[in-house]
């Protein structure tokens, strides 16, 4: 029996390595940790420094372009250290360098938007061969229809060439993503809200339900997130975004298989997967308050995602299979674009 899913769709960081942002280049004995937050009010950014030893900061508006030759930041030990001087437009990203040996590439992971949830890089993430997810070539978002004006010019800075979107048409002309002026491709690729879940009327009802349509994303959908793979792996495209209307489902089991793609292993991909029920909830909050019993289609769950990947490993034979086989994926191509 096919579940039918209608979404009310218009209306740890610390359990990661820099779960805000961070790479490393570089390793020894000492396992420091670096990680950059941005308010998304004042545009202040904070660094989280952990660890020991001397150490220093650069900054650089692209990961390539960090000057070296200027230390914005230097100290001794675990530290926090809040940075003012950077235009609000401008995104950063920053090199920490510890005991001349040790370096850690990040930037803020959400995105400080004032108009939009769940704004994130994907960037940042270690692979089970020793590469990491390279920052700034792949973004996932919620709803982008109420931008403000400072959104706009940050995300523009940033370049975004290429849109995926797979909201429905309804969806979209209830919430018309706002225009961007770097954006040369629009693609949509739309999972239609109404036919995967209508909602239930108590909450465990309602949980299973996401559980469901997880599973139908792996089964009914091949064609859209195949077409997905196709713009990622077309090397013109990046920086690339893609959303749904929260950024959690149809989005979350997308970066799902770009990160699974890219060799992140599972359990990394799967707490990505649950910084959503965080990064939606002052969106989500009045409609769960008016009906409690809808709380499990406003947020994430673990059951969710691992619903997805339980029907991958049992019936495709695991996720490089599944993605190899059934969504044409070349993973050879994907990690040549987005890991370093």
């Amino acid at each position: 029996m096919r579940l039918s899913l209608n979404f009310v769709a218009a209306p740890l960081c610390a359990l990661l390595l820099a779960g805000c942002g961070g790479d490393s280049s570089t390793s020894q004995n000492v396992s420091p940790s670096f990680s950059v937050e941005r308010n998304k009010t004042d545009k202040i950014y904070t660094l989280n420094i952990e660890g020991e030893g001397a150490w220093q900061i650069f900054a650089g508006e692209t990961p390539e372009s960090i000057d070296t030759g200027v230390v914005i930041a230097e100290g001794n030990g675990a530290k926090e250290v809040n940075l003012t001087q950077f235009s609000p437009d401008k995104r950063i990203y920053f090199q920490y360098v510890l005991e001349n040996r040790t370096k850690i590439t990040a930037s803020e992971r959400l995105l400080p938007m004032q108009g939009a949830y769940n704004v994130r890089d994907t960037g940042s993430y270690k692979t089970v061969n020793g590469k990491t997810v390279k920052w700034g070539k792949a973004f996932r978002s919620g709803d982008l229809n109420t931008l403000t004006s400072d959104d706009i010019s940050y995300l523009e800075n940033i370049g975004i060439k290429t849109v995926v979107d797979f909201r429905d048409s309804d969806e979209k002309i209830a919430a018309p993503d706002t225009p961007l002026s770097a954006v040369i491709n629009r693609l949509e690729y739309p999972i239609a809200t109404g036919s995967i879940i209508q909602m239930a009327q108590t909450a465990e009802e309602n949980r299973q339900l996401l559980v469901e349509a997880n599973k139908l994303f792996v089964t009914d959908f091949q064609g859209v997130y195949r077409n997905f793979f196709a713009a990622l792996m077309n090397n013109q495209n990046q920086p690339l975004l893609f959303h749904c209307s929260a950024g959690k489902d149809r989005a979350g089991f997308a970066t799902a298989l770009f990160l699974s793609s890219l060799g992140v292993d599972r359990e990394t991909v799967i707490q990505d997967y649950l910084l959503s029920g965080i990064y939606v909830q002052e969106k989500y909050a009045p409609y769960i308050e008016a009906a409690p019993y809808l709380a499990p289609v406003f947020t994430v769950y673990r059951e969710y995602i691992e619903a997805a990947f339980e029907v991958i490993d049992r019936d495709y034979g695991g996720i490089d299979s599944y993605l190899t086989n059934e969504l044409g994926v070349d993973l050879e191509l994907m990690r040549a674009i987005y890991t370093k």
